[in-house]
């Protein structure tokens, strides 16, 4: 199962879900107080603690979202591993952060195959970074684990707390297709605010005929403010003369 991860101005490697590393970044959050208002540190603290329930005890939504509404999913697979794909949509008039999105994998006999419950997962697979009042948003776990092939999906979203005031500004430009035996999509994230983005997740995908035959992610560790970063995102599917797409919600506000 592959995780491309991405650090500003740097290349590209192999790496695995790192329940350490979630943990550390989580401490890093607590302390870095210092660089900020009391508010921001309170926020701070609050995404730090998100973090280390998610690594430590796994996802657990008790109760479904009144505002955030699952309107379809789709499932991907192809020799290099699986996805499930979620449409969202915020039906309420304000912004979401870190909507809790629990999904169910199962293959074409009913038997489940992934669900995104255990411990250690990054929050980027556990969770919808920002939705704002009335958007509609394509999320992606290209990491489903899966025995056999993926046939159908089910999700569903949990609460999640409002957001007040505007969000960091992540733009992305020059988006465009890569070939195989990479195919992908591909361009530059621009980080306009002036918030440090940790965990940014650059969310791609592809239509053919309006629908949706290839998708995937990449993970940028940490986009410096004020700061630009190339990315890549690498398909899992069929993106064969189809329509590439590229988004990245802003990760830490």
């Amino acid at each position: 199962m592959r995780i491309w991860e991405w650090a500003a101005g740097g290349g590209r490697g192999w790496v695995a879900p790192p329940r350490i590393a979630l943990v550390a970044l989580a401490m890093a959050l607590l302390l870095s107080g210092c660089e900020s208002s009391q508010e921001r540190s309170a926020q701070l603290e609050h995404e730090a603690k998100h973090v280390v329930g998610a690594a430590v005890h796994g996802l657990l939504i008790r109760h479904a979202s009144t505002d955030v509404k699952v309107l379809g999913t789709q499932v991907l697979h192809d020799p290099e591993g699986a996805a499930v794909l979620v449409t969202v949509q915020n039906t309420s008039r304000h912004a979401v952060r870190d909507v809790p999105l629990a999904v169910t994998v199962k293959d074409a006999g009913g038997a489940v195959l992934y669900r995104n419950d255990a411990p250690g997962l990054e929050p980027g697979l556990t969770s919808v970074p920002l939705l704002g009042p009335g958007e509609r948003f394509i999320w992606i776990d290209d990491q489903v684990q899966a025995s056999s092939p993926p046939a159908s999906a089910s999700a569903v979203a949990g609460e999640a707390a409002t957001v007040a005031g505007a969000a960091p500004r992540i733009r992305l430009s020059g988006v465009h297709a890569t070939a195989a035996p990479e195919a992908g999509v591909a361009g530059t994230v621009a980080n306009d605010s002036g918030v440090t983005q940790h965990g940014l997740v650059v969310y791609g995908s592809a239509r053919r005929g309006g629908k949706l035959v290839a998708a995937g992610r990449a993970v940028l560790s940490e986009l410096p403010a004020h700061s630009t970063s190339p990315f890549q995102v690498l398909f899992i599917g069929d993106a064969r003369g189809a329509h590439v797409e590229a988004s990245a919600p802003p990760a830490t506000l």
